[in-house]
């Protein structure tokens, strides 16, 4: 039984308890007691404890604002309508009664102008005819396209188009567990990129009904079929420090714009306060089981980032329908259009710089409602879910035409000590002046940042394109590089390697297609499986012997590939590789395949039988990373000029510092170089020579940067249970090093010394 077939049929055991649901409520009614006016001033629905339940929406353009009370979860109309208060640009209401707290299901109707057209579409846009979610609300039911509309959701609609779903619910977080938080240094971060549903459809020991979910994730004791550690066991395993979780905030998931598909990853954000309701393995428990699920990660110390996608919404923009103006009226569009989205010069249209047609306009100083809608949002997410960072989808656009740049989330004192990554561009171009140029800088604030350049200078690096020595020092240094050239980090935490990430293919991909095209750069290896693993090795060796912040994708650990997609642009961008209905070719393309851990391929023809050995190296990586200072520094460390045989910055003066000890041909030619590490008191030193070039490479100066003698502690072109020695007893287990050693084509090689 394949997960999506599992699913439709939850969803019919949904509609079959929200009917016996609709039935109870009809028999106990809501009674509305008492309504009046608030004094509550935030957003959203609060419960007092004196039994009132206090609404707040922001509609500064409305001349009218009615809650809507429902009493059947799946009712078309409500039970009561209840006119708010005007205060400013805001609208209020208190209300107490029968059935009226948390758990009660509500809307808004807002009444105001309407003046858009198909040639002039930014403008008011009031329709009484389409009830609203709160955008506030912190729970709601599922919110998607069909669910809210029964046709075509025009702008001069003159009848209800209601359908019943994507209601907003009141909820109390008082009353649940809070996972605190764990506290992990910026540059100790490790970060592990997920998706919850592909991560867990595929583990064969997991109930069929937390597959996919939040609690599936959360679940401990889960193996492959072959016996190793799956799940959130893996995670521990593998010693990552972080998880980034992609988009759990409620999307709309109808917005794929391709028959029989759903949208995948969830970058089409409908609610910026409420988790994925799909997500949750019993219908309406979303809340609690995501943080169940923080709360897990939590007891193994792994900190929890979310995927934050606040620059458009999934509302989409207006669309001409056959001569008529529609819009997806789901919160904002409907009370707030035009002092949240962005237009385009002349404003007529809305801006599209996020390439969905709806840009948030940040523009403005500090309190405006576009604004404040993000810093509450990541305030209650990292409030009372226990989130420890967030990575910003298209960050670019939460600075431009800011006077205070980024620093408005930077400066938000109730996510004081969080972590901050930014996807630094978006489609009007590469922005890192919020973060790194003028008034700003890792002086007076804590953004890091995604190096697109990073990944497309070390893929070159494994097809032996790169040949570019200077910029791949910058790299492996810590200092990133800009589009321009220039370095694109002042502190190394400040940078955000990766190699792969969601958007692309995965690293087995980048060694199995052929792509020239833009960032893709994949080179399939001429078909040589064996040069395949070899570059895998490479690029991990890379990305965990650089300073910064490692980032991996789920499943490059041991080889997961999306190259079972109908199309290769469907394997390199999997977004809506999702089916509507059950089609296991569409839905297993990005499903982490757990059998490749193992090293069976059997269910991935186009994947490794190597995978074992892929996961053995990062994690043997991922150890030495954490074992010792040298690839994880805080601050940029200072080159060490004559390091070699007891010279002048020999021993306790070359602390902290490092050295180039054998740099080849210069820029034009494949790279071939070693950098030591010179550890800090009571470390080792650690050198790591990288081979761009396909031709061997023979490092002959050993003897002179050591009083020691050198062992050699991993080889990536050795095979499983002989590329890296114990780490934690290499003095006896990592063979000696000699005066020399030759380090293969497309290769690296780490060597140790006490230096004694």
């Amino acid at each position: 039984m394949i997960r999506l077939l599992f699913r439709i049929r939850v969803d019919a055991a949904c509609w079959v308890l929200a009917s016996a649901m609709a039935a109870n409520s009809a028999a106990a009614a809501i009674v509305v007691d008492d309504a009046g006016n608030s004094t509550e001033t935030r957003y959203g629905a609060h419960v007092s404890s004196d039994g009132w339940v206090h609404f707040v929406v922001f509609s500064p353009n409305a001349t009218g604002i009615d809650l809507q009370i429902y009493d059947d979860p799946a009712a078309t109309t409500p039970a009561h309508s209840l006119p708010m208060h005007p205060h400013g640009g805001d609208w209020r209401l208190r209300v107490r009664g029968s059935g009226i707290g948390p758990g009660l299901h509500y809307m808004y109707r807002a009444h105001g102008p309407n003046d858009v057209s198909l040639n002039d579409q930014f403008g008011a846009m009031f329709n009484p005819h389409y009830p609203l979610g709160d955008p506030y609300a912190q729970k709601s039911q599922d919110v998607s396209y069909s669910k809210i509309f029964t046709g075509t959701p025009f702008v001069d609609a003159s009848a209800s188009l209601y359908a019943g779903g994507g209601k907003s619910i009141v909820y109390d977080h008082s009353q649940d567990l809070n996972p605190g938080h764990v506290v992990v240094n910026r540059s100790d971060l490790i970060v592990y990129e997920m998706h919850v549903q592909d991560y867990t459809a595929l583990i064969e020991g997991l109930d069929e009904s937390k597959r996919g979910t939040y609690l599936g994730l959360a679940e401990s004791g889960l193996i492959t079929p072959g016996g190793l550690a799956a799940g959130i066991d893996h995670l521990a395993e593998l010693g990552v420090t972080a998880v980034e979780l992609m988009p759990v905030m409620e999307y709309d998931q109808e917005t794929a714009n391709l028959a029989g598909r759903l949208n995948h990853w969830g970058y089409m954000t409908t609610n910026f306060f409420v988790p994925e309701a799909r997500y949750a393995s019993q219908p309406g428990e979303e809340i609690v089981e995501l943080k169940q699920l923080v709360k897990a990660f939590h007891d193994r110390g792994i900190a929890v980032l979310l995927d934050v996608v606040y620059n458009h919404t999934g509302e989409g923009q207006p669309w001409d329908d056959n001569g008529r103006l529609a819009a997806k009226y789901y919160n904002l569009m409907g009370l707030c259009n035009t002092n949240v989205f962005k237009p385009t010069s002349g404003d007529k249209y809305y801006r599209n710089d996020s390439g969905t047609g709806n840009d948030l306009d940040f523009s403005g100083p500090d309190g405006t409602y576009p604004k404040q809608l993000a810093t509450d949002s990541l305030d209650l997410w990292y409030r009372a879910y226990g989130i420890d960072g967030f990575r910003f989808d298209l960050a670019r656009m939460l600075a431009d035409g800011s006077n205070d740049a980024a620093d408005w989330v930077d400066n938000d004192s109730s996510i004081a000590a969080a972590h901050l990554h930014a996807e630094p561009w978006d489609n009007a171009g590469v922005w890192y002046d919020f973060m790194d140029s003028g008034d700003w800088g890792a002086g007076n604030n804590r953004w890091a940042k995604w190096l697109g350049r990073y990944r497309d200078e070390v893929r070159h690096f494994s097809k032996s394109t790169l040949n570019n020595r200077s910029a791949f020092k910058r790299l492996i240094e810590g200092h990133g590089e800009a589009d321009n050239g220039a370095v694109a980090s002042s502190k190394p935490w400040r940078s955000v390697n990766l190699l792969t990430a969601h958007d692309g293919y995965t690293l087995r991909d980048t060694v199995y297609f052929q792509d020239d095209g833009g960032s893709q750069n994949c080179w399939d290896s001429g078909g040589d499986e064996n040069l395949r693993r070899e570059r895998e090795k490479l690029m991990m060796g890379i990305l965990l012997t650089s300073q910064g912040v490692p980032l991996i994708l789920e499943g490059d650990e041991f080889g997961r590939t999306q190259s079972a997609a109908s199309t290769q642009e469907e394997a390199r961008n999997s977004y809506r590789s999702e089916s509507t209905t059950g089609d296991e070719a569409v839905n297993r393309v990005a499903w982490v395949d757990w059998r490749l851990k193992d090293g069976d391929n059997s269910q991935s023809p186009s994947g490794p039988t190597y995978g074992k050995e892929l996961f053995h190296w990062m994690r043997d990586l991922i150890a030495l990373r954490k074992k010792w200072s040298h690839f994880r520094r805080d601050e940029f460390a200072r080159y060490a000029p004559s390091a070699f045989n007891g010279g002048a910055d020999a021993g306790a003066n070359n602390d902290g510092k490092f050295s180039y000890s054998f740099e080849g041909s210069s820029d034009g030619q494949p790279t071939q170089l070693a950098v030591i590490w010179w550890g800090q008191t009571g470390e080792p030193d650690v050198m790591v020579i990288y081979n761009e070039s396909p031709q061997q490479l023979t490092v002959g100066n050993l003897a002179d940067w050591s009083n020691g003698d050198w062992k050699v502690l991993a080889r990536s072109w050795f095979g499983d249970d002989h590329d890296f020695a114990d780490l934690g007893n290499w003095q006896a287990t990592a063979p000696d090093a000699g005066s020399a050693i030759d380090v293969k084509g497309r290769s690296l090689a780490v060597l140790i010394s006490d230096n004694d």
